[in-house]
Protein backbone atom coordinates (compact mmCIF):
# COMPACT_ATOMS: atom_id res chain seq x y z
CA UNK A 1 0.00 0.00 0.00
CA UNK A 2 1.21 3.47 -0.82
CA UNK A 3 1.45 6.25 1.56
CA UNK A 4 -0.07 9.65 0.15
CA UNK A 5 2.96 12.39 0.06
CA UNK A 6 1.94 15.16 2.56
CA UNK A 7 3.03 17.69 0.43
CA UNK A 8 -0.11 16.77 -1.88
CA UNK A 9 -2.05 18.17 0.87
CA UNK A 10 -0.07 20.92 1.93
CA UNK A 11 -0.16 22.51 -1.94
CA UNK A 12 -3.21 20.57 -3.10
CA UNK A 13 -5.82 21.40 -1.03
CA UNK A 14 -5.06 25.33 -0.52
CA UNK A 15 -4.48 25.34 -4.76
CA UNK A 16 -8.31 23.29 -5.01
CA UNK A 17 -9.97 26.28 -2.92
CA UNK A 18 -8.44 29.31 -4.83
CA UNK A 19 -9.14 27.54 -8.16
CA UNK A 20 -12.55 27.10 -6.63
CA UNK A 21 -13.22 30.65 -4.94
CA UNK A 22 -12.20 32.78 -8.38
CA UNK A 23 -14.47 30.45 -9.93
CA UNK A 24 -17.31 31.93 -7.89
CA UNK A 25 -15.98 35.31 -7.51
CA UNK A 26 -14.41 36.42 -11.06
CA UNK A 27 -17.65 36.19 -12.48
CA UNK A 28 -20.01 38.29 -10.18
CA UNK A 29 -16.83 41.04 -10.83
CA UNK A 30 -16.59 40.95 -14.42
CA UNK A 31 -20.45 40.94 -15.38
CA UNK A 32 -23.23 42.83 -13.83
CA UNK A 33 -22.68 41.15 -9.96
CA UNK A 34 -25.76 39.41 -9.17
CA UNK A 35 -27.91 40.70 -11.78
CA UNK A 36 -25.45 40.04 -14.98
CA UNK A 37 -29.36 37.70 -16.06
CA UNK A 38 -30.83 41.10 -16.96
CA UNK A 39 -30.61 43.19 -19.82
CA UNK A 40 -28.65 46.66 -19.47
CA UNK A 41 -31.11 49.49 -18.91
CA UNK A 42 -30.73 52.40 -22.26
CA UNK A 43 -31.06 56.18 -20.91
CA UNK A 44 -31.41 57.15 -24.15
CA UNK A 45 -34.51 54.35 -25.11
CA UNK A 46 -36.28 55.35 -21.40
CA UNK A 47 -35.78 59.06 -22.65
CA UNK A 48 -37.55 58.02 -26.25
CA UNK A 49 -40.54 56.17 -24.70
CA UNK A 50 -40.31 55.08 -21.78
CA UNK A 51 -43.79 53.15 -21.86
CA UNK A 52 -42.60 50.55 -23.86
CA UNK A 53 -40.11 49.47 -21.11
CA UNK A 54 -43.01 49.64 -18.52
CA UNK A 55 -43.00 46.83 -16.44
CA UNK A 56 -40.06 45.27 -17.47
CA UNK A 57 -36.61 44.81 -15.18
CA UNK A 58 -33.21 45.63 -15.86
CA UNK A 59 -29.74 46.25 -15.11
CA UNK A 60 -28.78 49.63 -14.10
CA UNK A 61 -24.77 50.78 -13.34
CA UNK A 62 -25.30 54.07 -11.87
CA UNK A 63 -23.60 56.93 -9.80
CA UNK A 64 -25.37 58.66 -7.35
CA UNK A 65 -25.23 62.83 -8.23
CA UNK A 66 -27.98 64.33 -5.89
CA UNK A 67 -30.46 62.95 -3.13
CA UNK A 68 -33.92 64.91 -4.99
CA UNK A 69 -36.20 64.31 -1.99
CA UNK A 70 -36.86 61.70 0.83
CA UNK A 71 -40.37 60.64 2.30
CA UNK A 72 -40.17 59.14 5.99
CA UNK A 73 -41.66 55.60 5.69
CA UNK A 74 -41.83 55.55 2.01
CA UNK A 75 -38.08 56.02 0.48
CA UNK A 76 -36.19 58.33 -1.82
CA UNK A 77 -35.70 59.78 -4.53
CA UNK A 78 -32.14 60.01 -5.80
CA UNK A 79 -30.60 61.58 -9.35
CA UNK A 80 -28.22 59.47 -10.46
CA UNK A 81 -26.19 58.98 -14.06
CA UNK A 82 -25.20 55.78 -15.80
CA UNK A 83 -21.71 54.94 -15.11
CA UNK A 84 -21.65 53.27 -18.43
CA UNK A 85 -22.18 56.51 -21.27
CA UNK A 86 -22.98 54.23 -24.03
CA UNK A 87 -25.61 53.40 -22.54
CA UNK A 88 -27.04 57.36 -22.70
CA UNK A 89 -25.64 60.31 -20.98
CA UNK A 90 -27.28 62.62 -18.54
CA UNK A 91 -29.35 62.12 -15.00
CA UNK A 92 -32.49 60.07 -14.36
CA UNK A 93 -34.34 60.10 -11.08
CA UNK A 94 -34.65 56.93 -9.42
CA UNK A 95 -36.78 55.61 -6.08
CA UNK A 96 -35.13 53.92 -3.65
CA UNK A 97 -37.78 52.25 -1.27
CA UNK A 98 -37.11 52.35 2.29
CA UNK A 99 -36.62 48.63 2.46
CA UNK A 100 -33.21 48.88 0.73
CA UNK A 101 -32.14 49.47 3.95
CA UNK A 102 -28.62 51.29 2.84
CA UNK A 103 -27.21 54.93 2.84
CA UNK A 104 -26.46 56.86 0.35
CA UNK A 105 -23.84 59.76 -0.39
CA UNK A 106 -22.83 61.76 -3.31
CA UNK A 107 -20.51 59.58 -5.41
CA UNK A 108 -21.34 55.76 -4.79
CA UNK A 109 -21.38 53.58 -7.67
CA UNK A 110 -24.44 50.83 -7.64
CA UNK A 111 -25.60 47.90 -10.12
CA UNK A 112 -29.30 48.48 -9.71
CA UNK A 113 -31.90 45.78 -10.42
CA UNK A 114 -34.66 48.67 -11.92
CA UNK A 115 -38.04 48.14 -13.07
CA UNK A 116 -39.93 50.54 -14.88
CA UNK A 117 -43.34 51.56 -13.38
CA UNK A 118 -45.37 53.91 -15.38
CA UNK A 119 -42.51 56.97 -15.64
CA UNK A 120 -40.65 55.89 -12.53
CA UNK A 121 -37.41 53.84 -12.48
CA UNK A 122 -38.02 51.97 -8.77
CA UNK A 123 -35.32 50.07 -7.40
CA UNK A 124 -36.07 46.47 -7.07
CA UNK A 125 -32.38 45.13 -5.06
CA UNK A 126 -29.11 47.14 -5.31
CA UNK A 127 -25.54 46.31 -4.43
CA UNK A 128 -22.41 48.72 -4.34
CA UNK A 129 -19.53 48.68 -6.57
Amino acid sequence: MSKVNPLFFALGIPVLVIVVLMAIVIPRFAGGGKFTDLSPFSVDDYRKDWATLQGNAYRFDCQIEKQLAYEEGKGRVLAVKPTDVARGAGRVPIFVPLAAGETFEVGQRFKCKVRVVRDLLVVEDLERF
